[in-house]
């Protein structure tokens, strides 16, 4: 299930390198972002979706 996660880090365009920098050693002594939680692909959530939707049928 944590096969493939992935972390995202965002950088505003408008910083310069050293901002950029700060952010990134910032984020990798923190490393906040990852293990926090996992977040479903879309195929998953689709999957859960649908047994949700299947459960409602089957018990109306």
């Amino acid at each position: 299930m944590w096969n493939g996660m992935k972390s995202v880090m965002v950088f505003d365009p408008k910083d310069n390198q050293v901002e950029t920098d700060r952010k990134w050693r910032e984020w990798m002594e923190q490393k906040s972002s990852v293990g926090d939680k996992y977040v479903p692909t879309a195929a998953e959530t689709r999957k859960y979706l649908h047994e949700l939707e299947n459960r409602k049928q089957r018990y109306a």
